[in-house]
């Protein structure tokens, strides 16, 4: 009678499995407990150790001045003293084992309980038909290709993934050739350009999209062709790799997780032109945004080489692929190695770039995420409905349903170089990267008038800048949008305020949090329409629309035992065990791929927050508020 909200409804197999899960935990706790106090009465019986309150009065008095009884004594405390704290602390320890268990068991589930074929199965032989089935949902198969288990358009959208890769460097020309459906049209000097091209434009010369899966001839890639159990099981677990696979580890990964994450049940995606409003946002404060060729070619007495050429031999693949694509590209690139003094300026300016993208820069993460963008072009092209109005020549586009916004808190305060790095962002990146940033000008005369309160000295800003923005005169974009703010927007450590004062500036109606040191994939961007899936509701305000929808995250570090440590933590606390907390209703919002509704976040006062000094995780209440508040809001981890 006296909540402020309805809880949450939970299904009746939720609740046995959440109560169960306790009962476990705790009966495990409570045998081992007994046992424990089983074996230390069963010492101290075998020790002839003096029971406390055993004693009368006299034989107190008679005892209390002998050394060996205070010696029993002691024994007797550490004995039972450790007893009851591993009692009291092994709480956890129990609670970390079931969340894990359940955790495999969850996976295990969503398998529908083929527990072996995750062991054995081949993914990368499956996965054209899985993305056909999945990705491409409504992408036309003709009936005499059905056999082919794919749909016709997937070797062009394949094709552009492993262009991406060779965008990126990751590959070179000659695995790009062994992943390629078209051969003929693979080129080693891929451009951006290239990539921002229609898929069938790419495929013939004439740019005729009707015959284009019936013109050009394709040979399916080695990787595709199937294995049986035996061979998987033999190449994954006996390191024996296979000689079709790249060589890149980063590349293996992510064809593998791709592939694994076609075998989940997944929801079909929104189709084009009906894809729903989804902005990035990223909080920048002082992380550095683009790596500078002072930084890499630097040689002072603390470095005894200099940075890129520790990146190189860390890279060394990656250089040479580098290397190779931009003399396909016809520009001049030395072949002195590693003797950096006969680099060119401009050759060491590409140099950057190359390094910016395997360092922890905002660039990186910018970058992967404005993928979405030509994914979104990818989606409508293939499978969009075009009976439709929008979908009529310059009607659709993909930055109305895409917005990658970052949050620059210091943006008044950047030097020239920072400037200059965010302008190059904003020219690589035009259609769907803005900026938001915090602006303060003095009170002014109309101070008073506009009820600024009088203790407030200065007032402040929340605004809005893109491409299309011109320079001020000190260097800076003008804003495009600006909106008053109640005060100094700054009141925690910084982060969450960041991020909620951008919230006015959002596009559509989901958002999602990405920190400055994230990346991402062209390929996982191709599921993310399936994601927002998740979200889809057959009425106003049901359930599946009040959701925050978490996702696994991937950590890379190879910088030592150190980052593989942390690596690994992290992959267990923001994987495994949030998976299992979502089982058990308890998940909150901690993982930073997370989709959220952006009109639930405002009702509950923002993304995130937090107090000076004393909430170190400003992202957990954007979970905890959207749980508390009930009605329906669940948390789900995929």
């Amino acid at each position: 009678r006296n909540m402020a909200w309805e809880l949450s409804h939970v299904r009746k197999r939720s609740r046995i499995v959440r109560y169960g899960f306790w009962l476990c935990v705790l009966a495990a706790k409570f045998l081992l407990g007994l046992i424990i106090i089983d074996t230390v009465q069963s010492t101290i019986e075998d020790l002839q150790i003096a029971r406390l309150g055993q004693f009368s009065l006299q034989e107190i008095r008679q005892l209390s001045t002998s050394t060996l009884c205070w010696s029993n004594i002691l024994v007797w405390c550490v004995l039972w003293g450790t007893t009851f704290v591993l009692f009291t602390a092994d709480t956890q320890i129990w609670f970390t084992l079931g969340c894990t268990l359940l955790g495999v068991l969850t996976v295990f589930k969503q398998r529908g309980w083929t527990a072996a074929s995750v062991f054995y199965e081949d993914n990368m032989g499956r996965l054209p038909e899985r993305f056909s089935n999945k990705v491409l949902y409504y992408s036309p198969m003709p009936q005499a290709k059905r056999s082919a288990n794919c749909s016709s358009n997937f070797p062009f959208i394949w094709d552009r993934i492993v262009a991406y890769m060779r965008y990126e460097d990751d590959i070179d020309s000659k695995a790009m050739a062994s992943l390629s459906f078209d051969l003929k049209r693979a080129r080693d000097g891929v451009e951006f350009r290239d990539l921002q091209r229609p898929l069938h434009f790419c495929a013939t010369d004439e740019g005729d999209a009707a015959g284009a899966s019936d013109s050009v001839r394709v040979r399916v890639p080695n990787g595709f062709r199937g294995r049986n159990a035996s061979e998987t099981c033999v190449k994954t677990y006996c390191c024996m790799p296979d000689l079709h696979e790249p060589t890149n580890a980063d590349v293996r990964w992510r064809l593998a997780a791709l592939g694994r994450g076609l075998g989940l049940p997944m929801p079909r995606p929104y189709r084009g032109p009906y894809f729903p409003g989804l902005t990035v946002l990223i909080p920048h404060y002082s992380e550095q945004i683009l790596m500078t060729s002072k930084e890499l070619f630097a040689k002072d007495e603390r470095r005894v080489v200099p940075l890129v050429h520790w990146l190189k031999q860390k890279y060394e693949e990656e250089f040479l692929a580098f290397a190779t694509r931009l003399r396909a590209r016809n520009i001049e690139w030395p072949l002195v190695g590693d003797e950096w003094a006969e680099y060119s300026e401009e050759q060491r300016e590409r140099l950057v770039g190359w390094a910016s993208m395997r360092m922890q820069t905002l660039w990186r993460t910018v970058a992967g995420m404005c993928y979405y963008h030509p994914a979104l072009q990818c989606h409508f092209e293939l499978q969009g409905d075009m009976t439709s109005v929008l979908a009529q020549e310059g009607v659709w586009n993909a930055s109305e349903c895409f917005t990658c916004m970052v949050s620059m808190q210091q943006y008044k305060y950047f030097k020239p170089l920072e400037l200059g790095h965010t302008d190059y962002m904003l020219e690589k990146f035009p259609s769907c990267l803005k900026i938001a940033f915090i602006d303060s000008r003095e009170k002014g005369r109309q101070a008073s008038v506009d009820n600024v309160h009088l203790s407030q000295r200065r007032r402040y800003f929340s605004c809005l800048i893109d491409k299309t923005c011109k320079h001020g005169d000190d260097g800076r974009r003008l804003p495009l949008f600006s909106v008053e703010l109640p005060g100094f927007p700054i009141l925690g450590d910084g982060k969450g305020d960041n991020q909620n004062h951008a919230i006015p500036f959002m596009r559509g109606i989901f958002c999602q949090c990405i920190d400055a040191n994230q990346g991402a994939y062209f390929e996982q961007m191709l599921l993310l329409p399936c994601v927002l899936g998740e979200f889809r509701t057959y009425g106003k305000g049901l359930g599946r629309a009040k959701r925050i929808i978490g996702l696994p995250e991937h950590i890379t570090s190879d910088f030592g035992s150190i980052g593989d440590f942390a690596a690994g933590s992290e992959v267990a606390f923001g994987t495994i065990l949030q998976r299992s907390y979502a089982m058990l209703g308890a998940r909150m919002h901690y993982g930073h791929p997370d989709l959220m509704q952006k009109c639930f976040m405002m009702q509950q006062g923002g993304v995130s927050k937090a107090t000076k000094t004393l909430n170190l995780s400003e992202d957990i209440f954007a979970g905890m508020d959207f749980t508390l508040r009930g009605r329906g809001r669940t948390i789900r981890h995929c």
